[in-house]
């Protein structure tokens, strides 16, 4: 069963004036629509909420969005400089940011009070939507009236899976930074608490009780900005610790930057694409990606209009989907070829061929034909020649590449 995990507070006065150090979001447009993926891996996509009767504040939001992943990004790295969370990321006019998808509600705000009401219908909404990839955490500004008093932010999630939401409710708690909310509701959907963690507080186990300082503890106060707290106060609880339980510093969400990233290559022999199942990977063409050491690409091949997937060559081999490892640089190529290849049979003396599927000029392409030799009245059939051999009637050939036999009679 999910946790459901709140953040309450006390309202009290702005810590940093809104728009302090802003540099704004580069992105154009608003679309419902997750764009085409330009980072590899697992990653955090953000959308902007309102409800069915809240204004449009998307172009104001999605700049305080941007202005405040930048802010949670810097503080991470300021506490763990070989990792920090990997948002996705698209490719606009002025250049790549941030990917913001925008969301309207058909909840009203009636529909929207109290948080774990609030928080579940969000979390429907949104994936009703098609904000559902296994491989994605959302990071979720609601802009509309406050769903319940003093709560900032709900979240909740596993380590090892997706989705999963971070919601920061924007009205709700004047004067705490939502940098901070975000921050605290991201870490909740990467999977903390986790079970283990010695900290955990007494009849709230989804938060550390060690210190207020932590940022993942339960309250928060405009006296402790992000920059003043703490990722794991000790590092025994979730982050960074040598327990048994899960390391949220180990979590797939989380981008590598104590190591060069290593090239995943792929080519195709033929006309398709390659995907992979997490995102990053959707070549027409040759491509080059970059990926974090030791992450897991799983590639399928999809033929174009006419042709069927042969083979993988390369660090990859037979017709499954290629699943890799990426410990080094690696390169695969997708074969493909034509869906149907020609077939000509031919006789010597009296007799016929028939085939199963019956027979044409072509036949698929990598599928099952048998062939069978008939022999006309008073006349036996004595071998095969071409793509069949023997003196049996029946022949399977291989169907790969064009496909043309004989079969020869003589009388009895």
């Amino acid at each position: 069963m999910r946790r459901l995990l709140l953040l309450p507070v006390a309202a009290v006065a702005l810590w940093l004036a809104p728009g302090a150090l802003a540099a704004g979001w580069c992105g154009t447009g608003e679309t419902i629509a997750d764009r085409p993926d330009t980072t590899t891996g697992q990653q955090i996509h953000a959308v902007v909420v309102v409800p069915a009767d809240g204004a449009d504040t998307f172009p104001g939001d999605a700049n305080k969005l941007q202005d405040d992943i930048d802010s949670v990004t810097a503080w991470w790295t300021s506490q763990d400089a070989t990792r920090a969370p990997r948002f996705d990321q698209a490719v606009f006019p002025t250049g790549t940011c941030l990917d913001i998808s925008f969301l309207r509600l058909t909840d009203t705000t009636a529909d929207l009070r109290g948080a774990n009401v609030a928080f579940f219908r969000v979390e429907r909404a949104l994936e009703s939507a098609g904000f559902a990839n296994e491989f994605k955490k959302y990071y979720v500004y609601y802009d509309g009236p406050p769903v319940q008093d003093d709560i900032c932010g709900t979240g909740q999630g596993q380590f090892a899976i997706g989705p999963a939401f971070a919601v920061v409710w924007l009205q709700g708690c004047p004067g705490i930074n939502d940098d901070a909310v975000g921050a605290h509701e991201l870490i909740h959907t990467l999977g903390a608490l986790p079970r283990g963690a010695p900290h955990a507080c007494p009849g709230d186990p989804g938060h550390p009780c060690d210190s207020p300082q932590d940022v993942l503890y339960p309250t928060a106060d405009p006296a402790r900005p992000l920059q003043l707290q703490l990722l794991d106060v000790g590092h025994d609880d979730y982050y960074g610790h040598s327990g048994g339980w899960n390391d949220l510093q180990d979590s797939l969400w989380l981008r590598h930057l104590n190591a060069a990233q290593l090239p995943v290559s792929v080519a195709m022999s033929g006309t398709g694409t390659v995907i992979s199942r997490e995102p990053g990977i959707a070549c027409g063409a040759p491509c080059t990606t970059q990926w974090d050491q030791g992450a897991f690409v799983t590639l399928t091949a999809k033929p174009g209009a006419g042709e069927r997937f042969v083979r993988w060559s390369g660090a990859c081999v037979g017709t499954s989907d290629c699943a890799l490892q990426v410990n080094e640089a690696e390169s695969v190529t997708a074969v493909f070829g034509p869906g149907r290849v020609r077939f000509t049979a031919s006789t010597r003396g009296r007799g016929t061929v028939r085939c199963t599927p019956a027979c044409s000029t072509t036949v698929a392409a990598g599928k099952a034909l048998t062939l069978r030799a008939v022999p006309a009245k008073g006349w036996r059939f004595v071998s095969w020649g071409g793509a069949c051999n023997g003196a049996k009637p029946v022949c399977r050939p291989a169907t790969v590449t064009a496909v043309s036999v004989r079969a020869t009679f003589r009388r009895k």
